[in-house]
């Protein structure tokens, strides 16, 4: 019970850290979510920014690990 309690406390911390700006993650931002076209004005660039956020908090909540797996990954490779 202890190690889903520390899984679930890091979680947490990433969906704070996701909540605050999802740029933070820039791989996995740039693996997840899409890109706006429209003027940032636009009803449909409200709903894509919406949705970048949804897919981000779920993967931050629940799959923390993959996401720091390709942020290592990620700036190894540059």
């Amino acid at each position: 019970m202890f190690l889903v309690e520390i899984y679930f406390i890091f979680g947490v911390a990433m969906f704070l850290v996701v909540m605050w700006d999802y740029g933070k993650f820039p791989m996995t931002a740039k693996r997840l979510t899409k890109k706006s076209d429209v003027d940032p004005t636009s009803f449909s660039h409200i709903v894509l920014e919406n949705r970048n956020l949804i897919i981000m908090t779920v993967y931050a909540i629940f799959l923390w690990p993959l996401i720091v797996f390709w942020e290592i990954t990620g700036a190894r490779n540059k």
